[in-house]
């Protein structure tokens, strides 16, 4: 018996709509979302700025990123690989007492922060 593509085609679809309807009857849903979190040096005249990006997003104060994180779902997974190389007043990675604020924070609502470290 040779099968068509179109026929062929018919019988995936129907296949995954079968597993993705048994899927949600067992009370499975998808996995919460993964981000990577990045901290972007932006450099002036005289100063220097950073601004946490996560996706196509950027935060200029740990409040706002704050913010931002409260409205991720929960369970949701932040991944931060700074690096090694320090320029001197970063946000979070200058501060114990800041980085350790953020990861209670993360911690109260529930998002998993995973902090690369570096080496």
């Amino acid at each position: 018996m040779k099968l068509s593509k179109h026929t062929l085609c018919v019988l995936m679809i129907l296949l995954f709509v079968v597993l993705h309807s048994r899927a949600q009857e067992n009370g499975q849903s998808p996995l919460p979302p993964k981000y990577r979190m990045e901290l972007v040096h932006i450099f002036e005249l005289g100063s220097t700025e950073f601004i946490f990006v996560i996706g196509n997003i950027g935060f200029k104060s740990v409040a706002s990123l704050k913010e931002y994180l409260g409205t991720l779902p929960a369970g949701s997974t932040i991944e931060w690989a700074p690096g090694c190389i320090r320029m001197g007043g970063e946000p979070l990675l200058s501060s114990e007492q800041e980085m350790e604020d953020f990861k209670a924070f993360c911690a109260e609502k529930n998002i998993n922060f995973i902090l690369v470290p570096a080496g």
